[in-house]
């Protein structure tokens, strides 16, 4: 039966250090710095534009401090793109048209995001103005204080469970134990979090719809050739405080 989450509480997110970049991969602060000089913004101007505090935004960049999806969203929307162009290698490489298009990520070549105890590799990040944010996932988190309670962002996922054993929390249902080869489909407004309760490391492939209002953002770009930074408000992404319930 489906059960009420206990109130909710926005809280800020854990410090976590930024781990190194996959093999051929700049890491987030690299690719944030990057993008900023191209445009010749200061910090205080993304943080006017995103709404994430400058003394983040600046950890991010020195490799101290990782961003959750959530945060990524929330950047991307402010600065008016989309994953793929924060995480691309080139530029000045024409955008590709939604027609035909196909991209591939090598093993270990995805772009290394970690936030504490959550680690994640997000792959096909070539390609703008997708639909579906992929990412392979490796989950050290034992409880839910681990993971740092329940967690919201825009979107529908898709969780495929790897290796080992994987307890899902959601705010208004039971944890729901998921074995090796199982998945998971749910909305992600609703608060969630990823625990690994088995012998073996837990690794996860999961896929998270793209927010419309993302695709729009990077879309303008595409097709307009636009790069003015306007303010943002925040983003909707945030935590939740929640009780443990016994699995």
């Amino acid at each position: 039966m489906p059960k009420k989450a206990s109130r909710r509480a926005r809280a800020t997110k854990r410090a976590a250090p930024a781990p190194a970049a996959a093999a051929g991969s700049p890491n987030l602060g690299a690719c944030l710095r990057r993008l900023r000089f191209e445009r010749r913004l200061s910090i205080a101007d993304i943080s006017v534009a995103t709404g994430i505090a400058k003394s983040t935004l600046s950890r991010v960049e020195n490799d101290q401090l990782s961003l959750t999806y959530s945060k990524l969203l929330q950047l991307c929307r402010g600065l008016r793109i989309d994953l793929a162009e924060l995480f691309s290698h080139d530029r000045g490489a024409e955008v590709p048209r939604p027609s035909g298009r196909r991209t591939h990520t090598p093993p270990g070549a995805g772009h290394r995001v970690q936030v504490g105890k959550l680690e994640y590799d997000y792959v096909c990040t070539d390609l703008a103005g997708k639909k579906m944010t992929p990412m392979l996932g490796r989950i050290a988190a034992r409880s839910l204080d681990e993971a740092n309670g329940l967690w919201t962002h825009e979107g529908e996922e898709f969780t495929l469970v790897l290796r080992g054993r994987l307890q899902l929390h959601t705010e208004f249902y039971e944890p729901l134990v998921v074995e090796k080869g199982g998945s998971v489909y749910f909305d992600s407004t609703m608060g969630h979090a990823y625990v690994s309760i088995g012998d073996e490391p837990l690794e996860i492939m999961c896929v998270c719809s793209t927010p419309d209002m993302v695709l729009r953002t990077a879309e303008g770009v595409v097709h307009h050739g636009a790069h003015a930074v306007p303010a943002a408000p925040a983003a909707q992404g945030a935590r939740l405080k929640s009780r443990s319930s016994k699995s």
